[in-house]
């Protein structure tokens, strides 16, 4: 078996222009996989519409989606702790002790190159040649002080479960979508069971570019938004409407988001997993804006039949079910 295994590193890819959910993507396909693993879904993930509120975004936003519409399966191969609460405990009751100060302090040090790194748009090569080494470190020392169990979260005992479940696959070529965390132990576990192949770098595709231009515009707060507004208007799809209603808003122009969002909502809109939540509970917000109580009504209702919403999107919809949003709340 021929196995490639790509980081993830969740929220973060949201500000990784060069190693977006797209460029993952990208890398898997340039791999020619026969199927994909992913160490952060559980192994019957399908079986509960939830698993798309996985901290790693780019499952449910591109991965996923691209191997199911080329009828390749795709693993789960998670293996949880079996006490979640077990390090953090370990740690607090190890730091009454001044041995255990001191070892924490150690592996604290030991990580901070990595909070520097992670605020900088990393490329999938910076990934692999200065986050995973700093990653693979910590990992060695903290279990050659603590040894694998709960002070770390049983993670080796759990990375090499995950390997057999990869290595046991009936494919040939299998590409592996792996926690940054998940990998160092990973990689060693695999490496006696399968070949091991270096991930592909392709060239940032079209897509990947607006990709990023997106990722910028979900933040809202952006340099210049009458430019990135501008840039969003040469785009098609959905999602580009939302952002650019998103950024009308913040700038003062309610009326004018609405309309962009209305004229949204009239078209297919179920892509990315997180649009109809997001796109419909905004619809709401923007309808109460404009004094239109029972059009921010259907919008939250909608939001609230979906089959999955973010959660964030789920409490903006309950929240504008009882109060109208930019109303003040009546106290008594």
């Amino acid at each position: 078996m021929n196995v490639t295994i790509l980081p993830l590193l969740g929220a973060l890819h949201l500000r990784f222009p060069s190693y977006n959910a797209v460029s993952v993507r990208d890398a898997v396909a340039a791999f020619r996989p026969d199927a994909v693993a992913a160490t952060g879904l559980e192994p019957d993930f399908r079986a509960d519409p939830d698993w798309q509120d996985t901290p790693e975004i780019v499952l449910p936003h591109t991965v996923v989606p691209w191997a199911r519409a080329r009828n390749l399966p795709v693993y789960g191969v998670h293996q949880p702790s079996p006490d979640p609460t077990a390090a953090r405990d370990f740690q607090r009751y190890l730091n009454e002790y001044g041995k255990g100060q001191q070892i924490f302090g150690e592996l604290n040090a030991l990580l901070r190159p990595l909070q520097a790194l992670l605020g900088e748009g990393l490329s999938l090569e910076r990934i692999q040649n200065e986050v995973l080494p700093i990653v693979r470190e910590h990992q060695h020392r903290r279990e050659a002080l603590l040894e694998d169990g709960p002070g770390t979260d049983w993670l080796h005992e759990r990375a090499v479960t995950m390997a057999e479940r990869i290595a046991a696959l009936p494919h040939e070529r299998v590409a592996v979508l792996a926690s940054i965390d998940h990998i160092p132990f990973l990689e060693e576990a695999l490496a006696t069971r399968v070949e091991l192949e270096p991930p592909p770098h392709p060239e940032p595709s079209e897509e990947a570019r607006e990709r990023s231009l997106l990722d910028l515009a979900f933040r809202v707060d952006v340099p210049e938004p009458g430019n990135v507004i501008a840039r969003l208007r040469d785009m098609t799809s959905p999602e580009a409407r939302y952002h650019e209603a998103n950024l009308l808003l913040a700038n003062g122009h309610a009326a004018e988001a609405l309309e962009t969002l209305e004229m949204a909502s009239r078209g297919d809109f179920s892509r990315p997993y997180y649009l109809p939540g997001y796109l419909l509970s905004r619809l709401g917000q923007l309808r109460d804006l404009m004094g239109e109580r029972d059009g921010a009504l259907r919008a939250y209702r909608g939001v609230r039949a979906l089959d999955w919403v973010p959660p964030e999107a789920l409490a903006v919809a309950e929240e504008g079910l009882e109060h109208p949003f930019g109303v003040d709340t009546p106290t008594s």
